[in-house]
């Protein structure tokens, strides 16, 4: 297992997406355990999109800050994005339950019950904690 993990001396790269109209901004930090998307999620093709931020987690898994917040603060995304999101959720239940402190935000818009539904939703299908923030 020893041979899995990324040596403590060698820095991460962070991740970080620029988004527009069709695609969110992504911006995961090795150093700070910060993993934030924000915006709107309607790429052509989602496996595109978060294939680098999947490949991103996979290794920062090996060496992961001592905690790890994911915020995912969407105003709308389609239903290949939620599957997408929920790719990263699984991967992050992994670091969870390897005994590290990993904490989802799920922001919603206080008068969206979609949002909040589906984050319920991904919360009952994983051990990590989830806060729920209005805006």
């Amino acid at each position: 297992m020893r041979g899995l993990l990324r040596p403590k001396n060698k820095k991460m790269d962070d991740l970080i997406i620029s988004g527009n109209k069709q695609k969110p901004d992504l911006v995961f930090s090795a150093t700070t355990g910060e993993l934030r998307v924000s915006g709107q999620s309607l790429p052509e093709n989602a496996t595109l999109l978060y294939g680098p931020a999947l490949d991103w987690i996979e290794e920062y898994s090996k060496a992961p800050a001592k905690q790890t917040v994911f915020s995912l603060q969407m105003k709308y995304y389609n239903t290949a994005s939620s599957k997408m999101f929920f790719s990263i959720i699984k991967r992050l239940n992994i670091i969870y339950k390897g005994g590290v402190d990993v904490i989802i935000e799920w922001y919603f818009q206080s008068d969206d019950e979609d949002m909040l539904d589906a984050g319920e939703y991904f919360r009952d299908l994983v051990d990590i904690p989830f806060k729920f923030i209005p805006y």
